[in-house]
């Protein structure tokens, strides 16, 4: 399993979602946001972009950890063999 390229991904579909919230965002202001539910729905979209921070945050932690995991693999494959010579 390749950690790298899941936690890549996971991290394009956040930034394709806080893309997506920064025009509904963008929209808002430009319409004023007077109404209630555009209110409503504006302060929805504030706390998904803080929900997304918090799993940004721990995707990082992962992230060093995996790199960790994936630099111990390659030190163990380019380690060289001992051999015993037979007596």
């Amino acid at each position: 399993m390749n950690h790298l390229a899941v936690l890549r991904k996971k991290i394009g579909s956040l930034r394709a979602e806080i893309a997506q919230l920064q025009e509904l965002n963008d929209r808002y202001w430009l319409r004023g946001g007077n109404d209630t539910q555009a209110q409503v729905a504006h302060g929805q979209r504030h706390e998904r972009l803080q929900q997304i921070q918090q799993e940004l945050t721990q995707l990082v932690g992962l992230g060093g950890r995996v790199r960790s995991v994936e630099q111990m693999k390659e030190q163990h494959r380019s380690r060289p063999f001992l051999i015993k010579k037979a007596s």
